[in-house]
């Protein structure tokens, strides 16, 4: 048989059909062909063999939990009536739970779902010479850089440009241009997520239309904030 070793992808066919048997996850008509047909198989035989090693390890971690024989009769006569299961189907609570252990253990590994949530980080940028007061907020889930400005006339003249400055020796970074509503939003590029932290610096210069043209600031800076998580 092509073997247990990769369940992601069972194969089809008597092997496909001798992990279910294993499982318990035949109907009892299903079972009882399987078996008739098992018996007269040795090749399905040692597929049903090579499962149920497979799958019983899934529960070497687990530790055992002894019901009270009551309840466990309780529990057999519910779901099976007064005929004792096979061996694999006796299984079966402890082989659910290695099973769903391990597929949580995937979907965490797959999306990350351990990781903390980035915060929101917020600057208020205020610079009462040039009477305008913004508020930055950085939003990590959805990437994107905004810039409100509650204070402060839009020059029509010329360009506001924003800038991220990530530390005290690091070049300005341009994050865009403001838009002349008072509510600018940016899609921030995957590259320049990592640099969007607390402690960073949020600047706005003044610059001819359309930008600066040399890729850093080249006009007055006209107003500064520090980006940091608010409570």
């Amino acid at each position: 048989m092509t073997g247990p070793e990769d369940t992601a992808d069972l194969p089809g066919g008597a092997e496909a059909m001798a992990a279910e048997y294993v499982l318990g996850l035949l109907s009892e008509d299903e079972a009882r062909r399987f078996e008739a047909q098992m018996a007269q198989d040795p090749d399905l035989r040692q597929d049903v063999a090579a499962w149920s090693t497979y799958f019983t390890t899934l529960t070497d971690d687990i530790a055992p939990v002894d019901p009270a024989p009551q309840v466990f009769r309780r529990i057999e006569g519910a779901l099976f009536g007064q005929k004792r299961p096979p061996l694999w189907r006796q299984l079966m609570p402890y082989l659910g739970g290695a099973v769903a252990a391990g597929l949580l253990a995937w979907a965490v590994l797959q999306t990350d779902m351990l990781q903390p949530e980035a915060p929101h980080l917020y600057a208020d940028l205020v610079a009462e010479d040039q009477g305008y007061t913004l508020l930055a907020h950085w939003a990590p889930d959805s990437q994107t850089f905004m810039l409100r400005r509650d204070a402060g006339v839009f020059p029509q003249d010329s360009a506001l440009e924003i800038w991220l400055i990530p530390g005290p020796s690091a070049a300005p970074i341009s994050v865009g241009l403001m838009q002349p509503d008072t509510l600018t939003q940016i899609p921030v590029p995957d590259e320049l997520v990592a640099r969007m932290s607390p402690g960073a610096t949020v600047a706005i210069s003044r610059e001819p239309p359309g930008g600066s043209p040399t890729g850093a600031p080249t006009g007055p800076v006209l107003a500064v904030g520090s980006l940091g998580v608010r409570g």
